[in-house]
């Protein structure tokens, strides 16, 4: 469309965190308890991730809605609608993996259906697919707020609370600290409701701030909104160096909250001339994102015909190199009259 502002520093951005979040499952699984990259990116560079989709998702949805709070709720029921089929249906691809554990797993076939029924509901039987149930409960949340005329900004400062719940209960080093009362409350309510990672605790905070993106819209020099990202990546840093045990995982880190701000701001006004490799740099983060467990299970059911000695160095690129060709594969295939259908999966 003609004049329409195209956002390609965002699309890299995308890109390059996708592959982020896809690296900090293969350190989780294959990576000893020792390696200095469960810090680095298992609780660090990848905790940037998701408050960044969060963040652009809500910035191009209220894009569409800019200064219309009373307008038919079609277009968000819609949206909503699209990334819960997106849900359902990876889901569904996803069931022979889940099938494949539970016959071969300590429990039986019913336990496991049961088991992955409560996921489903309120978080995901596979970790990735939890974001696209949350997008959506964050964006209807944030709409609905929006149309009932609250300030934006009031309703980025509600999801602050939530979001600083979110990090108390979810990070070791606050959560033991609590009263006992208050860890029993958090105790209780993560045997419903399995994570904190959902669209009230998590997502409500940075669909909010890209609801305040669009609105506002602030030009913050590009040179400045850089050394903002820095400071506040680094603050990140310091946090989960802090107040994260290397041994295990924390989701979530306040320090994102500014670090996602700074990057959207900086992605977002670099002067990248339109080029196809953008859109299908996106493409492709989407199909990384929401495919790369797959390939973590072809490399274990191969693994007895592999030659080649299983390290930290080689597992990654036999997971990321047959990832990479197929999400590239996948968004050409996608742009070609017969594979059109595949868009319906990203």
């Amino acid at each position: 469309m003609a004049g329409k502002k195209v956002y390609n520093g965002l699309d890299v951005v995308k890109f390059i965190l996708a592959l982020l979040i896809a690296q900090r499952h293969i350190v989780q699984i294959y990576f000893g308890t020792d390696s200095k990259w469960r810090i680095l990116i298992g609780n660090w560079l990848s905790n940037l991730g998701v408050p960044v989709f969060f963040t652009i998702a809500g910035f191009f949805l209220f894009c569409k809605l800019r200064g219309k709070p009373h307008l038919d709720n079609v277009q968000v029921r819609r949206y909503c609608g699209r990334i819960l089929r997106l849900y359902v249906t990876w889901s569904v691809l996803y069931l022979p993996i889940d099938w494949y554990i539970w016959y071969h797993g300590e429990r039986d076939v019913a336990a496991g259906l049961l088991d992955w029924l409560h996921k489903f509901v309120f978080c995901s039987s596979i970790v990735q697919l939890w974001y696209l149930p949350a997008l959506a409960l964050a964006c209807w949340l944030v709409w609905k707020a929006y149309q009932l005329s609250l300030h934006p900004l009031l309703i980025l400062a509600a999801g602050a609370v939530f979001l600083a719940i979110g990090v108390i209960g979810d990070n070791w080093y606050f959560n033991q600290r609590l009263p006992e009362w208050a860890f029993n409350l958090l105790w209780y309510y993560l045997q419903v409701f399995v994570t904190l990672r959902n669209g009230i605790f998590y997502g409500l905070f940075y669909v909010a701030l890209g609801l305040c993106l669009a609105l506002y819209r602030p030009r913050v020099p590009l040179g400045l909104s850089l050394i903002g990202f820095l400071v506040s990546f680094a603050g990140m840093f310091a946090e989960v160096w802090h107040f994260t045990d290397p041994t295990s995982y924390t989701n979530f880190v306040i320090g994102a909250a500014p670090s996602a701000l700074f990057l959207f701001l900086f992605a977002s006004a670099l002067p990248l001339k339109n080029r196809p490799v953008y859109r299908r740099l996106r493409g492709m983060s989407e199909w990384i994102y929401l495919s790369h467990f797959y390939f973590f299970y072809f490399l274990g059911w191969l693994r007895p015909w592999i030659p080649v000695p299983f390290t930290s160095k080689t597992v990654t690129l036999m997971i990321m190199i047959p990832l990479l060709i197929f999400a590239w594969a996948m968004t050409r295939l996608s742009e070609t009259e017969k594979g059109r259908w595949l868009r319906m999966l990203v």
